[in-house]
């Protein structure tokens, strides 16, 4: 048998190509951009959403992470392509040892048997040897002919190649010993110096960890975006250091697809009423009042696209229960409607505030009610809580960009997110007046009608 023991250096023909490794980079930074177009469209649309910030922020901060990994990665692998072009990189130089052979035609299943010789190196033990790193052992079947086999061997160091060689039964010993199954004068064994190995030891931020990163990220946000839902909704703080409980605006219906926030809306009788119609899905919805289920129309709410919304006005009936719903899903969009006395009357609290009482909500930037009553010469209430994260306040006006409506007292103190505040003034006259947040005049606004 031939044996053959070739040193390669790094400045042999071919030695100056080094091509970077495949990266998987490119394609989490495209997800993760694609990640942060989305949430920044949720949030645009949809700002006073208590997951939409926190969701966006996650993605950023994932695709920042992404970016770095990829330029991080991305010098690594030039400095190992750069380090590897003289053949002596500033790392530690490892050496391989390969040895191949043939095997006859038609003796491949018993050199794969127990006792054959593929078997036979395959159990080879070196991991005791100082030095070892890696065992590989490939076998090329041929439809004919002899079949070629490969058994290579990496070490980190020459010493422990050349100790190997010296002290203990190589794999040169083990396929001599198998000299019925290798073909005659077909052994060839090389010692090589490696010029550029992509088994690295070092860590790499593969796609199984960014991938876990990106999943943590996300996943965190959502936790942080439940928890801010959840502490912002247990109480509102009033300017004093109180709380008070959530106020819920019975006169609000938000629809989404395809349901309504509320299955019983309430109302006197015999009373104008407004109901405040948001429609925050993507579909088109309405708000329709009917006798019953199939029944008379008693207000029939024009269709709204997501994101719009619609003020449905009419006079209740009498007393009684009657039904509601969107004309365009009535088979899951429905309810009760019960007009009755005692109901809290427009413009009041839930839980039936006496009149001359109003509850008005702002987030960033929006009021829930666009339309506020009163009476004149009758005292008015009207508490404003900011459930923003920016601070507004809630100001009454004789008309838009006009003079205060009452001295003293209907102008509201700017107050942070989470605070809340009453105001109380006698509106002088009827009519129709304006209240606006004075920090953003354009977008929270309302008309304050006065009979």
């Amino acid at each position: 048998m031939d044996s053959q023991h070739n040193e390669h250096g790094g400045h042999g023909e071919g030695a100056g190509v080094h091509l970077p490794d495949p990266s998987v980079w490119p394609l989490i930074v495209g997800l993760a951009a694609l990640v942060v177009g989305l949430a920044l469209i949720w949030w645009s649309r949809d700002r006073n959403n208590d997951f939409s910030g926190p969701i966006l922020g996650a993605a950023v901060v994932c695709a920042l992470v992404a970016a770095a990994g990829w330029a991080y990665d991305d010098s690594r692998m030039r400095r190992k392509a750069e380090t590897g072009h003289g053949g002596h990189a500033e790392g530690p130089v490892r050496f391989t040892q390969v040895l191949t052979f043939a095997i006859p035609e038609g003796e491949l299943g018993a050199a794969r048997a127990e006792g054959g010789v593929i078997q036979a190196l395959e159990k080879t033990d070196l991991r005791d040897v100082d030095g070892f790193q890696d065992l590989r052992v490939v076998v090329s079947p041929a439809g004919s002919g002899p079949v070629q086999a490969l058994a290579e061997t990496t070490w980190s160091a020459r010493e422990g190649l050349a100790g190997y060689d010296a002290t203990r039964q190589t794999l040169l010993d083990v396929v001599t010993g198998h000299s019925s199954q290798v073909v005659p004068g077909s052994v060839q064994v090389f010692d090589m110096e490696v010029v550029r190995d992509t088994k690295d030891v070092t860590f790499k931020f593969g796609l199984g960890a960014a991938g876990a990163l990106f999943g943590a990220l996300i996943a965190g946000g959502f936790m942080i975006g439940a928890g801010l839902t959840l502490f912002q909704d247990d109480a509102v703080v009033v300017a004093n250091g109180g709380t008070e409980a959530p106020v819920e605006n019975p006169y609000a219906v938000i629809a989404t697809d395809n349901k309504f926030d509320k299955a019983t809306l309430t109302a006197p009788p015999e009373t104008d009423v407004t109901f405040d119609f948001t429609n925050k899905g993507k579909a088109k919805h309405n708000l329709s009042f009917y006798q019953a289920a199939g029944g008379a129309v008693i207000k029939e709410g024009g269709i709204i696209d997501g994101g719009a919304t619609e003020k449905v006005s009419f006079k209740t009936p009498a007393a009684g229960t009657y039904y509601f719903q969107c004309d365009l899903h009535p088979t899951e969009m429905k309810g009760t409607f019960e007009v009755k006395a005692g109901a809290a009357a427009p413009g009041a609290a839930a839980g039936g505030d006496a009149a001359g009482a109003a509850t008005v909500t702002g987030t960033d930037n929006k009021f829930d009610k666009t339309s506020l009553t009163a009476t004149a010469g009758k005292e008015f209430s009207v508490t404003f809580a900011n459930k923003g994260k920016v601070k507004h306040n809630l100001s009454f006006y004789d008309k838009q960009n006009g003079s205060i409506l009452v001295a003293g007292k209907s102008e509201g103190e700017i107050i942070d997110g989470g605070k809340s505040e009453t105001l109380k003034f006698t509106p002088p006259a009827a009519g129709k007046f304006y209240y606006q947040c004075d920090l953003h005049p354009t977008e929270m606004k309302g008309e304050l009608v006065v009979s």
